[in-house]
């Protein structure tokens, strides 16, 4: 069977938690979904839905272990990666895992409300076969009161952001910034 007529793979990075939506709307969407989470009883919960996920326990902080188990799956037509910035660079490592693929790819990275797109942008080297996406996540006011997104809210606005296919999506609102939660 070619490329072609296999099924599709999405990689989901933090798709047990705030992205378990994604996972599942992935999975509803004809993807053979892969979810990296290093939490056994987020992942339980995830699991226990009907879907075709496939849990990779790992914690990307673990460069080494991380990029073991990137390695021994195979190519991914969609990566969603929810990765904070934190010492290791993991995204660096995942997009370089990512890089010997030769497969083209959507990579749609998961943003906090603070980060500066251009300078992540800029930073990461993503191979010619990528088509990098960033959504960004916000904060909503309501009544006169602001509060960060829900899960729900960001799993749809992330899904929005894969319909959509744009090179930016912002998922609630970053102005005035001087009113965020």
């Amino acid at each position: 069977m070619g490329r072609g007529e296999m099924m599709k793979r999405a990689l989901v990075i933090g798709g047990s938690g705030m992205l378990a939506n994604v996972s599942v709307w992935l999975s509803d969407h004809d993807y053979e979904v892969y979810v990296v989470g290093r939490t056994k009883w987020k992942m339980s919960q995830l699991l226990e839905r009907p879907n075709k996920i496939t849990p990779i326990y790992v914690d990307y902080q673990d460069e080494k272990l991380f990029r073991q188990k990137i390695n021994q799956t195979f190519d991914w037509d969609l990566v969603v990666a929810w990765i904070h910035n934190v010492p290791g660079e993991p995204m660096c490592v995942l997009v370089n895992e990512l890089s010997k693929q030769d497969e083209p790819f959507n990579l749609y990275h998961v943003l906090g409300s603070s980060t500066n797109l251009h300078a992540i942008r800029e930073k990461l080297s993503t191979p010619k076969n990528c088509t990098y996406h960033q959504v960004q996540l916000g904060f909503k006011i309501e009544d006169n009161h602001s509060r960060w997104l829900t899960h729900k809210e960001i799993s749809n606005g992330v899904i929005e952001a894969i319909q959509s296919g744009q090179n930016i999506h912002i998922i609630g609102q970053l102005e005035p910034w001087d009113q965020r939660p």
